[in-house]
């Protein structure tokens, strides 16, 4: 979504008018499902995607066409996916194109931007046809997607940033190459390592923020919340124990350690021996990430990578 509404923000100020295509609605087989994005200009697509193939070039060509005639409109539009309509996949589809240009836009996405900084829920509603995007703290609505009617107006309605921060704590060789993953992902991740040639934000650009810490004083450099998720892959148990010790006492919800059996059994008994309980102890997951065969760094990070996607969907 961050970078979605960046480009937004720069083609309003380069004063090109765009059209932003939300999913918002889908049956049977399509190839994406609510809540996919993408924005197309007059030149064609810019960034996003609502699922490839010949749907998605009909709506960018669509997009161009109300561009190019300079209506201004914001329309909803269903798409017949059926073979007999020349679609391979089957199914059908509805699809929001919310007209973007001027002063008024780069406002918005400005506005976005700061709600999505914060890292608390919030909620951005696409007005079905005609009419102006609004962003609401909160919606008495169950879900976190789905379609609603304000003051008469009705809205294809999502919350943003529901599904909380991935803290990493340890910027080893895995973590270089699961943070940029993560983020690729739509996750927003902060690092942390004791050391200061590790805890280097320009090896991190994606990151919200690198910090160095001393594992031992946790407590004052973050605070974890109920949607949030701890990696834990420092450089030994004895840090991975440090940074446990502190997230039992968090609400955070997924707790994941890097590390052999071994090394996982070391940090366990540790704490065992310090009054911890096995009750507690079972919030945690490790070894991390997905058993997919994963040896070097890179494989590594897809499997944790697998895992935090699990995760994620099971909130939904």
């Amino acid at each position: 979504m961050k970078k979605l509404v960046e480009q937004i923000k720069i083609q309003a100020t380069e004063k090109n008018a765009c059209c932003l295509v939300a999913l918002i609605e889908s049956e049977g087989s399509t190839p994406r499902g609510r809540g996919a994005y993408m924005l197309v200009n007059k030149q064609g697509l810019v960034c996003g995607t609502i699922g490839g193939g010949s749907m998605e070039y009909a709506a960018i060509c669509e997009a161009q066409k109300n561009l190019a005639c300079g209506t201004r409109k914001s329309f909803l539009k269903a798409y017949d996916l059926s073979p007999a309509a020349g679609m391979a996949c089957g199914g059908s589809c509805s699809l929001q194109f919310c007209y973007l240009d001027g002063s008024e836009t780069i406002t918005l996405a400005e506005r976005i931007l700061a709600k999505l900084a914060e890292n608390k829920p919030w909620w951005l509603l696409l007005p079905l046809g005609e009419g102006e995007i609004v962003i609401k703290n909160s919606l008495p609505i169950k879900g976190r997607r789905g379609l609603a009617t304000l003051n008469g107006k009705k809205y294809y309605v999502e919350q943003q940033c529901y599904d909380g921060m991935v803290y990493v704590f340890g910027a080893g060789h895995v973590a270089r190459e699961l943070v940029p993953l993560l983020c690729h992902l739509g996750f927003c991740c902060a690092v942390f390592d004791d050391r200061a040639e590790f805890a280097d934000a320009a090896v991190f650009p994606m990151a919200e923020f690198v910090k160095q810490v001393d594992f031992c004083r946790l407590q004052e450099a973050c605070e974890l919340q109920e949607n949030d998720y701890a990696v834990v892959m420092t450089r030994g148990h004895e840090h991975d124990a440090n940074c446990e010790r502190f997230l039992l006492h968090t609400a955070v919800g997924y707790i994941g350690i890097m590390g052999s059996k071994n090394k996982a059994k070391m940090a366990r008994q540790a704490l065992l021996a310090e009054g911890y309980t096995d009750e507690q102890l079972m919030r945690i997951t490790t070894p991390i990430g997905l058993q997919i065969g994963s040896e070097t760094p890179a494989e590594i990070a897809v499997s944790i990578a697998a895992q935090l996607i699990q995760v994620r969907a099971a909130k939904a």
